[in-house]
């Protein structure tokens, strides 16, 4: 799913969207995204575990209750590809958004995608869509 521009779905946080307490996982390689992402996430009401390496965001995404992964433009295409097959090998069916710099092969393997350009709204926006599509899964508390 590609996911386009912002939308309105829900009032919560400085960017309108949220679900309170929802756990996001956001894997990547720069320091500052990261900061800025997880910001970004924090003010919309999210709970955030960043992970700057593959094997962390495995052993995060074993350990602790994750609603969401959200994996970076800045993670190398091949190693994406296999941090998002280990983490779809469990029985956790966690969506994972996948933020691309240019059209990336793994569009196929994630719930969505959007574009690193499209901003913060567009992310949120994306990210609350992906979470009402996974309808009956508890958010983690």
């Amino acid at each position: 799913m590609a996911c386009e521009g912002p939308e309105a779905a829900g009032k919560r946080g400085k960017f309108g969207i949220g679900i309170l307490s929802a756990a996001a996982l956001s894997v990547g390689r720069d320091p500052l995204l990261m900061r800025t992402r997880t910001g970004v996430l924090l003010d919309a009401g999210y709970s955030v575990m960043p992970s700057f390496t593959s094997r962390d965001a495995v052993q995060i995404f074993s350990a602790r209750e994750i609603d969401l992964v959200i994996l970076c433009h800045t993670i190398p295409e091949e190693e994406k590809i296999k941090l998002i097959d280990s983490m779809k090998l469990g029985s956790k069916r966690t969506p994972i958004i996948s933020i691309h710099a240019d059209g990336e092969a793994d569009a196929k393997l994630v719930d969505a995608y959007v574009h690193g350009l499209d901003g913060p709204e567009a992310l949120l926006s994306c990210i609350s869509k992906v979470l009402d599509k996974s309808d009956g899964r508890q958010i983690a508390s």
